[in-house]
């Protein structure tokens, strides 16, 4: 039985839609305005790529140098134009993916369908997993000294690690460059939403130094009740603050090394449900990290190379649960002190005329010490984690590549002994010209079960299997004058790890069950000298084989765009799209499927130039829609926002 859980698909969707077409039409239609880039500019923005550090997912930029997956990059104009808060919104435009905003306040990701639980996300090339979870928050990541986020999805790479089978994500932050560089960003938003950073760079002789530092707090948000009014989202208030530095030394134009290291510190509510789930009065008192990470990469002759790193990450917690919404009785204070420290190698090395092999090794260990309530006694478990690959690139002429690999991956678990697989990746590449490419893969990835899923006091199984998806992929690119790229893709999972209902009413963790998302992915991206389009559209087949229903939450067609303007030298005006057909969520208290409503959300974001500094106004979700990710979390209704971005120098 289904049951439609709030509205339906808001009618300002059609204004949306009139709004951008009225808006294309006219910035299409203004003199000069449609004119091609010259050959020069788009050499110059075709620039060759250099090595760094911290790009350990290598894209080159001719057809043969991509992989046999598709990739997106998000680059750094794309993320000034957007004005984004954090990883969240600076993310959520590019095809395949979906933010989700729900339970524990957590900003989370998909790709392809597949969540955060089986994505890589890195940052700088360093994983960023909560180890209990085995899972992030997008919000943790603020926008201060983006460069670029690199997104990989289909048959990826054997070489980066286990648990990657639905993809990867791997977030650059800015290095310095050749002249230094320091700027201050400050912004006010409604609800008190404040924001300041402060980010730079310089570099001297041999050394280089890169950081930033933000603080953003806010007294919370508003979203549109079933009624149409606003009403206050209690518990959504915020304080954050993060301060990163990256430090290089560079003794040849072959060697680099880079200390890199990280602090973020925060204090949150978290939003009860408002309907579906029993609300929950929670609060984060501290939701705390640090990190650290050195190592950098070495030329190993003209045209082979060795990258590496060690790092380290620890997590520091404390939830307070209330028994009521005043939150003035506490029920209990859970303290949460988790680490994870590894380290890896990944080198690429030539293996003669048009062969190149590619190994990799990688190590991590997960330490997750918890304490129920003050008082009682702490608990700790541990597993690691370890991974080797190899890769070959092998050219089949001047137009054909052949990609074959494999990794092997061990967990050795607290409990319930230790698992090993092996995980093969097979691609050909066609690329007859410049312009063109078109590749075929297919990959097999296992994913690990989470800690807390294997050694939970109340729900976990020490016995569970990993779980196992084959992923199919044929897409290709065409790049001349615009840029059109697609995949049409195909996954199988089995031993999906779910929590089930036991008859005494308890839950625990079990493997059971089968799974399928296929689907297509198109992108159409232009640029003219004063109008720049972006436009994505996926379309995802999903199912729940084991019980017969769709997977929570997956909107079968998902449209977005980004459309940016320059109708003076100094204005740059960009609109915003994102719209998700209705999906659907198994409610496993009641036995019920759920509809979730399609949404439609606009945002805007208008910049000038003045010389000593760029203005800028910030409006999201203009209509005011109701939009859920999940149901009984809305995302924030309306907001606008003004700031300014200042160089120092």
């Amino acid at each position: 039985m289904k049951h439609r859980i709030r509205g339906s698909l808001p009618t300002p969707i059609y204004i949306g839609t009139l709004i951008f077409s009225s808006f294309l039409g006219l910035v299409l239609s203004a003199p000069g305005w449609c004119q091609e880039k010259t050959k020069e500019e788009e050499a110059e923005k075709q620039a060759k790529k250099i090595r760094i550090t911290e790009e350990i997912v290598v894209v080159g930029r001719a057809p043969r140098q991509l992989p046999v997956a598709t990739v997106t990059t998000i680059t750094t104009t794309q993320i000034e134009e957007r004005r984004p808060l954090d990883l969240a919104e600076a993310i959520k435009y590019a095809p395949g993916v979906m933010v989700t905003f729900g339970d524990k306040d957590t900003y989370t990701l998909k790709l392809r369908g597949i969540d955060a639980k089986r994505i890589a996300l890195l940052l700088d090339g360093v994983p960023e997993v909560e180890p209990y979870y085995s899972t992030f928050d997008l919000k943790t990541i603020t926008a201060a000294g983006l460069d670029s986020i690199q997104i990989t999805k289909g048959p990826s790479s054997v070489l980066y690690g286990p648990n990657t089978l639905g993809g990867i994500v791997n977030v650059i932050t800015r290095r310095p460059g050749p002249e230094p560089r320091l700027a201050l960003t400050g912004s006010y938003g409604e609800h008190s939403t404040r924001g300041a950073i402060l980010d730079g760079g310089a570099q001297w002789k041999k050394f280089a130094l890169a950081g930033s530092a933000s603080y953003q707090d806010s007294n919370g948000f508003i979203y549109p009740d079933e009624s149409g009014e606003n009403g206050s989202r209690a518990n959504s208030d915020y304080e954050r603050f993060n301060l990163t530095a990256k430090l290089y030394y560079t003794p040849s134009d072959r060697t680099e090394i880079m200390v890199n290291g990280g602090i973020y510190r925060s204090d949150y509510g978290m939003p009860a449900a408002l309907f579906v789930q029993r609300p929950r009065y929670w609060r984060f008192k501290n939701w705390d990290s640090t990190s650290f990470n050195a190592g950098g990469f070495t030329s190993l002759g003209e045209s082979s190379t060795l990258r590496f790193r060690a790092f380290y990450i620890g997590y520091q917690n404390t939830l307070d649960q209330w028994r009521d919404a005043a939150m003035t009785v506490r029920q209990f204070e859970s303290t949460f002190d988790n680490e994870v420290y590894g380290a890896f190698g990944l080198a690429d090395l030539a293996a003669g005329a048009g062969n190149a092999l590619k190994l990799s090794l990688y190590f991590q260990k997960d330490i997750a010490r918890s304490q129920d309530d003050i008082g009682l006694a702490w608990q700790e478990f541990n597993q690691s984690t370890m991974s080797a690959g190899l890769e070959d690139h092998f050219d089949l002429g001047n137009r054909w590549k052949l990609i074959g690999g494999l990794s092997l991956d061990y967990i050795a678990k607290y409990t319930g002994g230790s698992t090993t697989k092996l995980n093969p990746l097979l691609g050909v590449k066609f690329s007859p010209s410049a312009d063109l490419d078109l590749h075929v893969s297919a990959s097999l990835k296992s994913k690990f079960p989470s800690m807390r899923s294997m050694y939970s006091p109340s729900s976990g199984n020490p016995d569970l299997v990993s779980e196992q998806g084959t992923c199919f992929e044929l897409g290709g690119s065409y790049n001349r004058g615009a840029l059109f790229s697609g995949a049409v893709f195909a996954y199988e999972f089995k031993n999906l790890i779910d929590s089930v209902r036991l008859p005494d009413g308890t839950r625990r963790y079990r493997n059971i069950g089968r799974a399928h998302i296929n689907g297509a992915e198109l992108q159409l991206q232009k640029d003219w000298r004063r109008v720049s389009l972006l436009v994505n559209y996926t379309y995802l087949d999903n199912r729940n084989e084991s019980d017969d229903r769709p997977l929570d939450a997956l909107s079968d067609h998902s449209l977005n765009f980004d459309v940016t303007a320059r109708p003076a030298d100094r204005l740059r005006l960009t609109v915003l799209g994102l719209y998700g057909s209705k999906s659907y969520w198994f409610d496993s208290l009641t036995s019920t499927l759920l509809e979730i409503p399609s949404y439609f959300s606009l945002d805007a974001v208008a910049a000038y130039d003045l010389r000593v500094c760029e203005v800028f106004v910030k409006a999201t979700n203009i209509f005011n829609a109701e939009v859920y990710t999940e149901p009984g979390f809305p995302w924030r209704g309306r907001f606008f926002e003004i700031g300014a971005r200042v160089p120092i120098f």
